[in-house]
């Protein structure tokens, strides 16, 4: 008897953790469970209870008991091939899944989770809320693991391992002091709170200070929103390192398995079947270590909106090209693309736009000098740096000129850039959301025209293709997607 045919006999059902009630009272730690421990800690010190502790206790005890009940309430079974998941106490829900309808599962391990020998387990389909896992809970590592067997099988799959250097490499050009900056401020207010000090404030002060050392050289302001961004941008670097690290990839013939972490684990898999489109890409910070990285759209994967799948952090152009042929070989394009015609005439549209930011830039500049002489050296700085992002889009719309190109065949392949980042996308023709042809009126008169390939995914992934011939696009579309102009 086959192993697919004694998995279908057996039916499984698993309870959750009992860490999983620390979960559904997450949203209510800081309003009722932190408060009332300072409360006891203040009793402890002090020995008197407050009427307002009395009620927050009562209120924590109840939120609990809550807890407790859809703990209990929970169960998922893995019956034959499909998967039940049970949940609710007072307003029951019962949510039947075919396997072949999973687009991917995973599951992570905090500290928290490796002190209490928990697993947090992700279930995702297309089918879900878009920006949000389908179905999240706390099973015991063995249930997990046992689980994922029954889902997924032990297939053998190659183990590829990536060095320091290019998780590194990785996590910098991925970082944001924006996302730094929203991770770490409700942390610092929260545990200033709970500590009874004005810690953003004092945090602030030393930030002033290190500034005023550089007064001489730069606007105070400019300091100030320096240091702050280099401090978010750190914070955000940090937490993307060593998230990243231990990366892992496993590659089957029709699974993929993604896992990383060293403190904190994160484990991914999902079929192949389930990816939407393949993007190799390569951001500004990335350019500089002449890297590129390679994430998948997965159907319903990730917790967040627009989330991918990481399945190369960094490599150079034609190593990770070599590896999306192995690993993705049914997307790799068949037919000749179609490129911009190699001309000056061709090159001075690519530029027209960076040539006319860069005058403006330095009328606006100049004039905003002449009017407020008093910000002279703030109105500069701010004149160089936007000329500095203008260069760089101009060094793009360049190699948009020389590289940009566009297959549309059974595999649907576009290359060019998006806002700030060198992208070439791969999917099937099925994936296709829709397919954009813009004619400005020079592209009538040359010929031409921009195409934007939009693929039908949750992240809605997009690339435009510039300057190309209209009459082969459009004979192209015509002939695979059986449309006429």
């Amino acid at each position: 008897m086959s192993l697919a045919v004694i998995k279908a006999m057996i039916k499984r059902t698993y309870g959750a953790h009992p860490f999983m009630m620390l979960s559904i009272m997450k949203p209510f730690l800081f309003v009722l469970i932190l408060p009332v421990l300072k409360g006891l800690l203040q009793y402890l010190i002090s020995g008197r209870i407050t009427g307002v502790l009395t009620l927050e206790i009562f209120a924590a005890a109840a939120v609990l008991f809550f807890s407790f009940l859809s703990f209990k309430a929970f169960s998922v079974s893995i019956d034959g091939e499909k998967m039940v998941i049970r949940k609710g106490f007072f307003f029951k829900t019962v949510a039947v899944i075919k396997k072949e309808k999973l687009s991917c599962v995973s599951w992570g391990r905090s500290v928290f989770d490796l002190l209490f020998g928990s697993v947090t387990y992700r279930v995702n389909t297309e089918a879900g809320a878009e920006g949000k896992t389908d179905f999240s809970f706390k099973l015991k590592l063995k249930d997990a693991k046992e689980m994922s067997f029954f889902l997924y099988g032990e297939e053998n799959r190659t183990a590829v391992r990536f060095n320091v250097l290019r998780s590194a490499v990785f996590a910098a050009a991925t970082s944001s002091a924006i996302t730094g900056l929203i991770v770490g401020v409700p942390i610092i207010n929260n545990l200033g709170r709970l500590l009874g000090v004005a810690l953003s404030q004092t945090i602030f002060d030393e930030i002033n200070q290190a500034s005023s050392r550089f007064d001489k050289y730069f606007p105070p302001i400019v300091n100030v929103v320096t240091f702050v961004l280099i401090a978010g941008y750190f914070l955000s670097f940090l937490i993307s390192f060593v998230k990243m690290l231990g990366f892992r990839l496993r590659i089957g013939v029709d699974k993929t398995e993604v896992e990383y972490g060293i403190i904190a684990r994160y484990r991914t898999i999902f079929k192949k079947q389930a990816v939407n489109d393949v993007c190799i890409e390569q951001t500004p910070l990335m350019r500089l270590f002449k890297m590129f990285s390679m994430r998948a759209a997965v159907g319903g994967y990730g917790d967040k909106k627009g989330e991918k799948a990481i399945i190369v952090p960094a490599a150079r152009h034609y190593q990770i090209k070599n590896q999306f042929k192995a690993y993705f070989p049914f997307l790799y394009p068949d037919s000749r693309p179609i490129k911009a015609e190699r001309s000056k005439r061709n090159l001075a549209r690519f530029l027209w736009q960076a040539h006319l930011y860069a005058v403006l830039d330095i009328g606006v500049t100049v004039a905003l000098s002449v009017l407020f002489p008093s910000v002279l050296r703030f109105l500069l700085l701010a004149g160089i740096s936007v000329m500095a992002v203008i260069a760089y889009y101009g060094n793009l719309c360049f190699k948009c000129f020389r590289l940009g190109k566009l297959c549309i065949d059974d595999k649907i392949f576009a290359s060019g850039f998006s806002g700030l980042t060198v992208r070439e996308l791969y999917c099937e023709k099925s994936r296709i959301g829709e397919i954009i042809i813009v004619q400005t009126p020079a592209d009538r008169i040359y010929g031409t025209c921009k195409a934007e390939v939009v693929v039908r995914s949750e992240s809605a992934d997009r690339i435009k293709v510039r300057n190309i011939s209209y009459g082969q696009t459009m004979a192209a579309i015509g002939k695979n997607f059986n449309i006429s102009e």
